[in-house]
């Protein structure tokens, strides 16, 4: 077995664990999960048959069920609780707040899944899943994201690495409330491997929830935690891009031929466009969900990847002349519409080899579209300052806030441990000989005279970043990057002018705020988090210091 079965050192586990042995709580199956889903009340029944179902044990008739969350379409941040951060009131308050749900939600019938997190005998961890019995969508989701412990998955983790920890356990209630947390509530032990979800509906909170206490073991075990996308061509390194979502890592990481400019011998390994983690002692990158969970937003109505669904999530249905009922994507009904869908849509594997090119993905409009970083400091000091905007619709924030450009350090809002031990494993990768590049993938120069950066660029940028055929010079006023010489060549003639970066003091004032906006943001971590080391701010500090040269000479 991978884990192993501990005696709980922390009051959180201790009643989380508890409540999945009470009397009202029973273990059950996928096909249990999905016959009683089909009779939840809020569900909806389609009429497009589910992709695969006798592999989970569903009949071989089963259909692609919907489910839809009322109001909040995305994850609720600011709902989440760090046990490591509590003061001693906090940590009391919460307990008695823990005490109380799991005694209400024990009141009730009560299932029991258990699954696998991990795609690799190097990496494979038990998980256990609790929930209301009215939740089956939800719980039947989660073994259709992760894997079902359940024959051949369960055969495979019984020959996998021991791993000295415990179990994942994760409790959801989505009808739990609290007139103190009308947001909701989830409280993270990450050293015990332990959460509880507390009053959210969104399937989404479960996903990343889970996530996050697996990759929190993997760095435990001297890996990078990713929250990417990771992807292997054919005799070449694979190749890693980070963002959030609508960044393009989606795009980039399951596009086939990269909007045609791959040739057909160039073919494409996809490992997975979401989470995976790299172990730095025996060169593996792991994807950790066998399925894909995707957004709907460009879903046609007779889209021919509805024969990879398995599920879908906050989806508007529709009833056909012919009796049937349809799917109907482009976000129509709401925002984040999302579903579940097999891998088996392209070429995949379960892992590869520790990436040999790692790709930051930033809407930050004052660089231009691919950038390489020289520094492995510089690198790791880049994607820890990783400046984005928040995809619309997918966290529940204010809209204002989606506006606003953002920093979230390695494109991983999911991370619970400290942000240096995330920097110190990225650090290792790149000491390792990973190259490094920062790609903007949304648009470049000043807020009034933007150039939009088209999608194809972008992927035409990773086919030859892929084939090594960029020469590169150094960009004088972001010292430890560089842009390509040959960008006409290889993109077309009008490549320098839309995007070679100009000399005027305009642009270069404007570059320097945005390089400002990352040192000062990493400084607060370190002055006020004591999370972040000198190592990782000072090539930046450097690089706007050649600015500020230019812009006030002595």
């Amino acid at each position: 077995m991978a884990t192993i079965q501990r005696v709980p050192s922390s009051p959180w586990r201790a009643m989380i664990e508890s409540a999945f042995f009470a009397n009202s709580v029973r273990k059950v199956s996928m096909a249990e999960l999905y016959a009683l889903a089909v009779k939840q009340p809020e569900v909806f029944m389609t009429t497009q048959p589910m992709y695969q179902p006798e592999r989970f044990g569903f009949p071989k008739d089963a259909m692609v069920l919907v489910s839809n969350d009322g109001g909040i379409f995305g994850r609720t941040a600011r709902a989440r609780k760090l046990v490591r951060s509590f003061t001693r009131a906090e940590r009391d308050k919460c307990l008695s707040i823990l005490g109380e749900a799991t005694y209400t939600l024990n009141k009730r019938p009560g299932l029991w899944l258990e699954g696998i997190i991990g795609l690799h005998h190097d990496f494979m961890v038990k998980a256990h899943l609790l929930s209301p019995e009215g939740d089956a969508k939800n719980m039947l989701d989660w073994g259709l994201n992760f894997l079902p412990f359940m024959p051949p998955w369960s055969d495979l983790y019984a020959t996998s690495r021991m791993l000295d920890e415990p179990d994942i356990l994760v409790m959801a209630d989505p009808e739990w409330s609290h007139p103190e947390f009308k947001d909701g509530l989830v409280i993270i032990d990450e050293l015990q491997n332990c959460i509880a979800i507390l009053g959210l509906r969104y399937f989404g909170e479960r996903k990343k929830g889970t996530l996050t206490l697996a990759w929190t073991i993997g760095v435990r075990h001297n890996m990078v935690a990713c929250h990417g996308g990771i992807k292997k061509i054919i005799n070449k390194p694979p190749i890693a891009v980070f963002g959030l979502s609508g960044s393009g890592k989606s795009s980039i990481t399951n596009s086939e031929d990269h909007d045609g400019t791959l040739k057909a011998e160039e073919k494409v390994i996809v490992i997975h466009d979401d989470a995976f983690l790299i172990d730095l002692d025996n060169n593996f990158s792991i994807a950790l969900e066998p399925s894909l969970f995707d957004k709907t937003d460009s879903l046609e109505f007779d889209d021919p990847t509805l024969k990879y669904f398995y599920s879908a999530q906050n989806v508007a249905v529709t009833l056909l002349d012919d009796g049937t009922r349809k799917i109907i994507g482009k976000d129509i009904r709401n925002e984040n519409g999302r579903c579940i869908k097999s891998r088996d849509m392209f070429n995949h594997a379960d892992f590869c080899e520790k990436p040999g090119i790692v790709i930051w993905l930033q809407k930050d409009t004052s660089l231009p579209p691919i950038t390489r970083v020289h520094n492995p400091a510089m690198a790791v000091g880049m994607g820890a300052s990783l400046s984005t905007m928040r995809a619309k619709g997918v966290e529940n924030v204010d809209p204002k806030e989606l506006e606003k450009l953002v920093i979230e350090p390695f494109a991983n809002p999911f991370r619970v441990h400290p942000l240096v031990v995330d920097c110190n494993q990225f650090f290792k990768l790149f000491k390792q000989g990973c190259e490094c590049y920062i790609m903007n993938t949304h648009a470049f120069g000043l807020p009034d005279k933007l150039v939009d950066i088209p999608k194809r660029l972008s992927l035409s940028i990773v086919t030859e970043l892929m084939r090594g055929t960029i020469i590169w010079k150094e960009w004088k006023m972001f010292q430890g990057l560089s842009i390509p010489r040959n960008g006409n060549e290889l993109f077309g003639s009008e490549y320098d002018r839309k995007y070679k970066p100009p000399k005027d003091m305009t642009y270069l004032s404007f570059l320097r705020e945005r390089m400002q906006d990352r040192i000062t943001f990493l400084s607060n971590m370190r002055d006020l988090e004591r999370d972040m080391d000198n190592t990782f701010i000072d090539p930046l500090v450097l690089a706007r210091t050649v600015i500020d040269r230019t812009l006030n000479p002595i």
